[in-house]
């Protein structure tokens, strides 16, 4: 994957060119994205180019074995981690203590077939479409020990951490350690949809880029879209009557889907509320989405988005934490009417 095979975001390629050039390429960096929207591509590019052997001055060869088995997810020193659980395609050992490793052939087929991959894709690819993904200490451990290792044969040993919001306590405690004493000639490409919920030393100790979206992203779920569009429909005209069967179908979801809502709501209601400030540059809408945000952001009250995002927070927590659906959805949907 070269720079140029990566869709949108033009500023953004050309000031990473820059920066590997300026040799003020940070080891960590931390990309904030739309779900699916371009971070996994950009940041294999990236890997791509510093450890390209017959580098361009504004991008790698794509030629060069490093360029090629970078560019097949096959080289020794490029590493993944991602949110995984339990599944029955283990072996009794393996569900004991699930890694990234065991699901490796399945991300790396989903991620050669569309880069531009959701979080959603992966879990169906990986085949934890009803069960709760994380990251564990367990995958942090894997972590240190790949990149404590001598690089085979790249510049770089590079480590791309999808969603690090995953991450359970202890995890991050030891990525923490690892980004604090970063191994000599380690690259650190974090992908997340949630910044929020990372812990805040980490987020201190990476370098900071936001994605905009580019159209390269498979569409979200229309029905979920068309659920939280409703939902919000039902709280403005204070119909109570109309959020029935929104919870009810939002309740019949597994439980990563439920998350994808929820984190859906979120970066829809972001959006809303910037063009409410008159901030429509920021808001990177897309076509579909626009009329329908600029009604929503002129019939929203400003006081209800920090109320949202706390109860949409409160969510998730709750589907995490295997609380009955029902309750969760029936709440959240009761609490947003009442606060819009």
């Amino acid at each position: 994957m070269r720079f140029a095979d990566v869709k949108g975001n033009e500023g953004l390629k050309k000031s990473l060119v820059h920066m590997m050039n300026s040799g003020r390429l940070s080891h960590a960096i931390l990309f904030v994205e739309e779900n699916g929207g371009g971070a996994f591509p950009l940041a294999l590019a990236l890997a791509q180019a510093v450890n390209c052997r017959q580098a361009l001055p504004d991008d790698s060869c794509g030629e060069c074995s490093q360029c090629y088995k970078i560019g097949k997810l096959i080289h020794p020193d490029l590493h993944f981690a991602f949110p995984v659980s339990s599944t029955s395609s283990l072996t009794d050992s393996e569900k004991k203590a699930p890694v990234s490793d065991y699901f490796l052939s399945s991300f790396k087929e989903l991620a050669l077939a569309n880069p531009y991959f959701t979080e959603q894709d992966l879990y169906e690819a990986i085949g934890l479409e009803s069960k709760s993904a994380v990251i564990s200490a367990n995958e942090a451990r894997k972590i240190f020990e790949k990149l404590s290792l001598k690089a085979a044969e790249a510049a770089y040993k590079t480590i791309i951490i999808y969603l690090p919001e995953k991450m359970n306590p202890e995890a991050s405690n030891k990525l923490l350690k690892l980004l604090e004493e970063p191994p000599q000639g380690t690259l650190f490409l974090l992908i997340t949809h949630a910044s929020e919920r990372i812990l805040q030393t980490i987020r201190s100790r990476c370098q900071i880029i936001y994605l905009q979206p580019t159209g390269g992203a498979a569409p979200l779920n229309p029905a979920l879209r068309e659920s939280f569009d409703a939902i919000l429909q039902a709280g403005i005209d204070k119909r109570i009557i109309d959020l029935f069967p929104e919870w009810e179908n939002l309740a019949g979801l597994g439980r990563e889907k439920q998350k994808e809502f929820c984190l859906f709501a979120q970066s829809y209601l972001r959006k809303i509320f910037m063009v409410s400030c008159g901030l429509e540059g920021l808001a990177a809408l897309t076509s579909e989405e626009e009329a329908r945000v600029r009604t929503l952001a002129r019939k929203i009250k400003p006081s209800f988005y920090e109320k949202a995002f706390i109860f949409l927070e409160d969510a998730i927590s709750s589907i995490e934490s295997n609380v009955n659906p029902k309750l969760v959805f029936c709440d959240l949907c009761d609490r947003l009417l009442l606060s819009l």
